[in-house]
């Protein structure tokens, strides 16, 4: 056996910090989700006035929870495969990241609110995979 099979590849730190970084953002996206789905809606109404413009307000506001939720649950749980090198779910995960950071830019036009942190969590975290030091991690045989 060459010396080469024998050494095992250490996980680069880029990808252990995409990896927190997705973790951390599928957090924020689920205390979100939580928010959304708590707020008392006979307070959201008063805050309107009519209440048509409360129950749309609702209806788009919860909308968007339940979506950051799951969207939350899959960045959460794709992101431990990225972290074992598994370069379909890099590919999936990184999409998935763009996806949801285009919908939170949206979100934040519509809801100031809307954290930013967490898009510039899911952005930076897909630009670190696909550093040149990680190439080695996703190129090796699964």
């Amino acid at each position: 056996m060459s010396a080469e099979m024998d050494t095992p590849i250490v996980r680069p730190r880029v990808v252990s910090a995409a990896y927190w970084l997705w973790l951390a953002s599928a957090v924020l996206l689920i205390v979100i989700c939580m928010i959304a789905l708590t707020l008392p809606a006979d307070q959201i109404r008063a805050s309107f006035s009519s209440a048509e413009q409360g129950d749309s307000f609702l209806t788009v506001f919860r909308g968007l929870g339940v979506i950051s939720g799951l969207v939350g649950l899959a960045v959460g749980l794709m992101s431990s495969h990225v972290r074992g090198g598994d370069r379909r779910f890099r590919r999936a995960l990184v999409s998935l990241s763009g996806a949801a950071a285009m919908m939170l830019i949206f979100a934040g036009l519509v809801f100031p609110f809307v954290p930013l942190v967490i898009t510039v969590g899911l952005i930076i975290a897909a630009v670190l995979v696909y550093r040149p030091s990680a190439r080695e991690w996703f190129q090796r045989e699964q």
